[in-house]
């Protein structure tokens, strides 16, 4: 145990089903906490088709939610339930946290930022101080590796992963790649954009929209479980993500696993783990008023990435093949810090610090 004078146990209370990054983030972190002290996943909803992995894994315990309680719960989603000694991990993309959001925080003890934006963020937004923390999340290092082949696509190929929506400005990507780069060039753009939280959700009918007639060389991938996504990532010379914010950035860390470097934009939390050694940093053309109504955002401000800066840095990457290998070297070396075992670390050395500070007449 990682502990100087006693055991603790921990509730780790998140969801586990589907392939959400909530999911993954809730499995990866609360695997990764059992290799080092007692843990209970606790899931918002009973899942009972997922008791025999969870229970299977190193006897880390399935238990819905009750009233009983650990020594510290971890809240990933869902609500806490011990308020004085529990912290949230608070994952939210724009400047301003809307009153859901900052319910959400009161309701607990301590609060973790995955990154120094989102910690700041935190308290700009009235959280005090004391009770924020950065703790990371991670990524499946070990999954997630450069193919020993390194078989890649017969085109340079750009490869973007994540949902299309407003935030992650895929529409603009595609304005900018194909503005850029004619069908007669050696070059293609894998959308791997699929979103399932909008019903009869269609990529292709997404890219008509746009009014974009060259379109052969952009490619729509499928939805892929998580083996062929690892492949796919494999595949790639360049990952890219104009996003206007991110509270983490997951796929851009399993692309970086993988030996891809991305282009990314310098705003938000892939500011902690993305450089100019490791990858491309788009520039921000200036902060616009964040509007989603697929999502219902509505609140704060959040970046407008640099149209021309975006393409210039694809043509870079695209005739500078060599310098993209190399900032794909750099950036396996950098994530490899960024591990769910380095985040389960972090996180129980706040919790420790966490529970020095409450009171013993306020554990309930």
């Amino acid at each position: 145990m990682p502990f100087s004078n006693r055991d603790y146990s921990i509730d780790v209370i998140g969801p586990v089903h589907g392939a959400t990054g909530w999911a993954t983030h809730a499995l990866g972190f609360a695997r990764a906490m059992n290799e080092l002290a007692e843990v209970r996943l606790r899931l918002p909803r009973r899942k009972d088709a997922f008791r025999g992995l969870l229970n299977n894994h190193r006897g880390m315990l399935y238990r819905g939610i009750s009233k009983e309680c650990g020594d510290f719960g971890v809240v990933i989603h869902g609500r806490t339930l011990c308020p004085q000694r529990s912290s949230r991990w608070n994952v939210w993309e724009t400047t301003e946290l809307p009153a859901h959001q900052k319910e959400l925080c009161d309701q607990v003890g301590f609060v973790w930022a995955p990154s120094s934006w989102g910690r700041d963020n935190l308290i700009a937004n009235g959280i005090e101080a004391h009770r924020v923390a950065v703790v990371p999340e991670g990524v499946d290092t070990d999954f997630f590796t450069p193919s020993p082949s390194r078989e890649r696509s017969q085109r340079f190929r750009f490869l973007s992963v994540g949902k299309w929506e407003c935030r992650k400005f895929t529409d603009g990507l595609v304005r900018a790649f194909a503005a850029e780069f004619s069908p007669r060039e050696d070059v293609e753009l894998y959308l791997q954009a699929h979103n399932p939280y909008i019903a009869n959700f269609s990529v292709a009918e997404k890219l008509e929209q746009t009014g974009i007639s060259n379109l052969s060389n952009i490619v729509i991938g499928k939805r892929c479980g998580r083996r062929a996504l690892r492949a796919l990532y494999r595949s790639a010379d360049c990952f890219v993500l104009p996003t206007r914010a991110e509270g983490w950035g997951l796929p851009i860390l399993e692309s970086m696993a993988c030996g891809v470097p991305a282009i990314v934009t310098g705003y938000s939390a892939p500011l902690d783990y993305v450089t100019a050694d490791n990858g491309f940093l788009l520039k921000v053309a200036r902060l616009v008023d964040a509007h989603d109504p697929d999502f219902n955002i509505c609140t704060g401000q959040w970046a407008e990435p640099d149209i021309d800066h975006l393409r210039f840095l694809m043509r870079q990457s695209f005739q500078n093949a060599s310098q993209v290998r190399e900032r794909g070297q750099a950036a396996r070396s950098d994530v490899m810090r960024l591990s769910w075992r380095n985040s389960a670390q972090i996180a129980l050395k706040a919790i420790e610090r966490h529970l020095s500070v409450v009171p013993d007449q306020a554990v309930p």
